[in-house]
C-alpha cells in the first residue's frame, strides 16, 4: 500500500451554507436609500461581527461571547452576517450587573457594519443609532434581563420585530423594519447588562393570520408598551414612541 497523506480534521461548526445574493440598502448622507448588490448570505450560526463593536466590548475567540468591560455604555455589538427573515437570533444573558440602570437593547439594521467606522459607533443604540436611517432597536424591560434568561429576537416579512424569553409567548416589539434587504442584528450590551453569549439559531414559525393585542407595563421603566401576539383573528399592525433620557432610554426608529 502506498503512503497516504491524514487528512486535516474540519471544525464543522464553523461550516457556512450560503444562499444567493440579494440587494442590500445603504443611506447616503443626504438620507436618500439605495440598493446594492450584497454577498451570499451564510446560514451558519451568526457570530459577533469582530470588528464593528463599541469600545469597551471584548469577544471571545469564537465571536459567540461579548462582555462589556467597563463604564455602562460604548457597548454596540452588530451580528457578522445578515439574519433571515423568521430566523431567531438567540441570546443567553450571561453576565448581569445590578449596579446600573437600563438593560439590553436590540433590534436590526440594513446597513452593512463591516462599513462603519470605529468612530462611527456611538456610546448608545437608543437614542445615538436609532436616530439614523437603516436602523431600529429598542430596550428589553429591565425586569427581564436576569441572568441566564434566554433572549430570542428575530423579524417577519411584514417588517415587525418580536423577542421571546426562554421560548415563551413571542411579544411584538417594534413594526417598521425594512425587509426589502438584507439585515443585521443589533445588540447593544447596555447598563445592567454586562455579557451575552451567542447561541444556535433557530427558525420561527410564521403565525397564522395574527392579531395584536396589547398589555401594559406600567413598572417597566425602559418601555411604556409591551405586546404580545393572538393567533386568533386577523393581522393588525401597531407602532410606539417613547422618549426618555439617554442613558435609560427605549426609542424606535420608524
Amino acid at each position: 500500500m502506498g503512503n497516504t497523506t491524514p487528512k486535516p480534521l474540519i471544525d464543522t461548526s464553523l461550516q457556512h451554507r450560503q444562499v444567493a445574493s440579494r440587494q442590500y440598502c445603504t443611506v447616503s448622507n443626504s438620507g436618500v436609500e439605495r440598493r446594492t448588490s450584497a454577498p451570499p448570505i451564510s446560514i451558519g450560526s451568526p457570530r459577533f461581527h469582530p470588528h464593528a463593536k463599541g469600545k469597551n466590548i471584548r469577544l471571545d475567540a469564537q465571536l459567540r461571547r461579548a462582555t462589556r468591560k467597563s463604564s455602562f455604555c460604548n457597548g454596540i455589538t452588530f451580528s457578522q452576517r445578515p439574519l433571515r427573515l423568521y430566523e431567531k437570533v438567540r441570546l443567553c444573558l450571561s453576565g448581569v450587573h445590578t449596579g446600573w440602570s437600563g438593560a439590553l437593547r436590540f433590534g436590526f439594521t440594513s446597513l452593512d457594519p463591516s462599513e462603519l467606522a470605529i468612530g462611527d459607533i456611538p456610546k448608545y443604540a437608543c437614542p445615538d443609532l436609532v436616530t439614523r436611517p437603516g436602523y431600529w432597536a429598542k430596550a428589553l424591560p429591565e425586569r427581564l434581563a436576569m441572568r441566564d434568561n434566554v433572549v430570542a429576537f428575530w423579524a417577519d416579512r411584514h417588517g415587525r420585530v418580536f423577542y421571546s424569553i426562554n421560548d415563551g409567548e413571542p411579544i411584538l416589539f417594534h413594526c417598521g423594519l425594512s425587509v426589502g434587504c438584507p439585515v443585521w442584528a443589533i445588540i447593544d450590551i447596555y447598563g445592567i447588562t454586562q455579557e451575552v453569549t451567542l447561541l444556535g439559531t433557530v427558525q420561527a414559525s410564521p403565525p397564522t393570520s395574527p392579531s395584536v393585542s396589547q398589555v401594559s407595563t406600567p413598572d417597566d421603566s425602559d418601555s411604556d408598551l409591551a405586546f404580545t401576539v393572538n393567533r386568533s383573528s386577523s393581522a393588525s399592525e401597531s407602532s410606539l414612541g417613547e422618549s426618555q433620557q439617554a442613558h435609560s432610554s427605549a426609542y424606535i426608529h420608524f
